[in-house]
């Protein structure tokens, strides 16, 4: 089962307001109110650590696996460094 993370919707009860993890089914269905105070929550994205022959930071061994490198360029926008999948450019969108 896989674990979220949720934090409060303004402020919470000291389980809520720093966070907390829920271990749930995919099934299952997002959790609204925290378990304790019952107020507003909201799932959080959190990152993911990537172990293995795919953490791997050589532009080569991108390469060799056929996978795709963007770096962020100083206007915000990404530029494609390895590989040849999708655009050479992904332009940060105008506000």
């Amino acid at each position: 089962m896989p674990l979220y993370d949720y934090a409060a919707v303004g402020k919470g009860c000291p389980k809520c307001r720093n966070g907390f993890e829920v271990m749930q089914k995919l099934s299952e269905p997002k959790l609204k109110k925290c378990p304790a105070c019952k107020k507003p929550v909201e799932r959080v994205i959190s990152a993911v650590p990537v172990h293995g022959k795919y953490s791997t930071k050589s532009d080569s061994k991108l390469k060799d696996l056929g996978m795709t490198k963007y770096v962020k360029t100083s206007d915000g926008s990404y530029e494609r460094t390895v590989g040849q999948g999708g655009p050479k450019m992904i332009r940060k969108p105008e506000d």
